[in-house]
């Protein structure tokens, strides 16, 4: 009877040490579950950059994006971030400090604005990345402390490559190709998400 108590007890402790593996888990599961649920025109483009567009990226860009390609996928497909609207300035401003840098990056952020009026297409602000990446890093099953795998360094690559990123490929010599792509992923959710898009659409959150 002892023997039969002892082995019960250690199924149980095996069970219970599977269920929070399993918690821990679907902390993921059901975000992305979410995300699946309540797409943006975003989750209708690729999740993926071609050799091409990746070609002139420095390494450590390169390197973000390889993060985001696994990180980000615990939640979400890398679609959502790769086809945002999502612009901010990319370049060095964060070395200044209080209001030099303030006055730096309202002063970019008013430039990249410049025929960038669209906001169903350009979304361009100070720290719009930082903050996205940050409330990710938190989100359960994301983070290292929310059971998931991504670590505060490999958050802030992310978002370095996501910054620099948003510069090259809807910006400049690229404005109207980025344009015309996301022009068609809000018209692709408007067709098979007709209500989702109605929706944003209203929040002016397309």
């Amino acid at each position: 009877m002892k023997k039969f108590a002892v082995f019960a007890a250690a199924i149980l402790t095996l069970g219970l040490g599977a269920a929070r593996v399993s918690a821990e888990k679907s902390a993921a599961e059901l975000e992305k579950e979410k995300a699946l649920a309540n797409p943006y025109p975003n989750d209708f483009g690729p999740d993926h950059l071609t050799d091409e567009e990746l070609k002139d990226y420095p390494a450590d860009k390169k390197e973000g994006y390889k993060l985001l390609l696994t990180r980000c996928a615990q939640c979400h497909t890398p679609s959502r971030p790769l086809n945002s609207r999502f612009v901010e300035p990319a370049a060095g401003l964060k070395a200044a400090a209080g209001p030099a840098r303030d006055k730096a990056e309202d002063a970019a952020v008013a430039a990249l604005k410049k025929g960038h009026d669209d906001l169903s297409v350009w979304q361009i602000e100070s720290g719009v990345w930082a903050r996205y990446v940050k409330r990710m890093l938190n989100k359960p099953g994301c983070g290292k402390a929310q059971g998931g795998q991504m670590t505060p360094a490999d958050a802030k690559k992310i978002y370095e490559f996501l910054a620099f990123d948003g510069e090259k490929r809807k910006l400049g010599d690229n404005a109207d190709k980025w344009k015309a792509h996301r022009l068609s992923l809000v018209e692709k959710l408007k067709k098979e998400k007709p209500a989702r898009y109605e929706e944003l659409k209203k929040d002016n959150d397309l």
